[in-house]
């Protein structure tokens, strides 16, 4: 039992320094491996608890970058198609579930690596909902809500203190209403609070991390090494 929460916070700390730096990578990351230990279920609640306070932290560091025009159209749609997410997720068999993760990361590993930069969206209403709508869906589902979003900030902002701000007051708001939806349907209970414990360890001590990282590195580096471990997560979980 001590070592699923050392296990728990490290892979939490690792998820968070990412996400501090670069701009998301923390659900990534703790969905690809919390699931190696504990229940699906299980995981996918405790992330969202976890990231709240990861994601409303660096919002507030970076509160004057936000683009709150920008930030309306997809978080108003996100938060309505995280109810279908975290519905269909309940509904599903846990290995089901994996083999569905683990194609969506390859996916989107793909995109990522050979395809993002050749991508350039609009600013603008269709395509904020557009993006809002999957990223939604998927964050009520696996809680990896953060690619679509990425995808769209990335082509519709200039600096990375928009993109990042932005992103984490996104997640911020999407976060509370997936984790909303799992209280109000009786999915959370007291003996996860230990496991919620030393995620939230681990995460205060990556995001301390991540941020100092954030000021000092550009994003593409690290970016390469979420993309390269999101392609090798997604076939763990195809293959396992």
């Amino acid at each position: 039992r001590a070592l699923i929460y050392i296990l728990t916070a490290l892979v939490a700390l690792a998820g968070s320094c990412v996400q501090s730096s670069s701009g998301f990578g923390y659900a990534i990351i703790c969905m690809a491996i919390w699931p190696m230990f504990m229940p699906f279920y299980t995981a996918s609640i405790l992330e969202a608890i976890a990231a709240f306070f990861m994601v409303i932290y660096i919002a507030v560091k970076l509160w004057k970058f936000i683009d709150w025009k920008l930030l309306l159209p997809p978080v108003i749609m996100a938060t309505v198609t995280s109810l279908l997410g975290v519905n269909t997720l309940m509904a599903l068999d846990e290995a089901v579930l994996s083999k569905i993760m683990g194609t969506v990361l390859l996916v989107l590993a793909v995109y990522f690596i050979f395809f993002s930069s050749k991508v350039h969206l609009k600013a603008g209403l269709v395509s904020g909902l557009a993006a809002g709508a999957v990223s939604g869906f998927c964050g009520g589902l696996f809680n990896i809500g953060g690619p679509p979003m990425v995808a769209y900030f990335l082509s519709v902002t200039d600096d990375k203190e928009k993109y990042n701000a932005t992103l984490q007051m996104f997640f911020t708001i999407n976060t509370v209403s997936v984790f909303l939806i799992h209280v109000f349907q009786g999915h959370v209970s007291g003996a996860m609070l230990p496991l919620v414990g030393a995620a939230l360890a681990g995460t205060a001590v990556g995001t301390a991390v991540g941020m100092f990282l954030f000021r000092r590195l550009t994003m593409t580096g690290i970016k390469k090494v979420v993309y390269i471990f999101m392609m090798c997560a997604g076939s763990y979980l195809l293959l396992s």
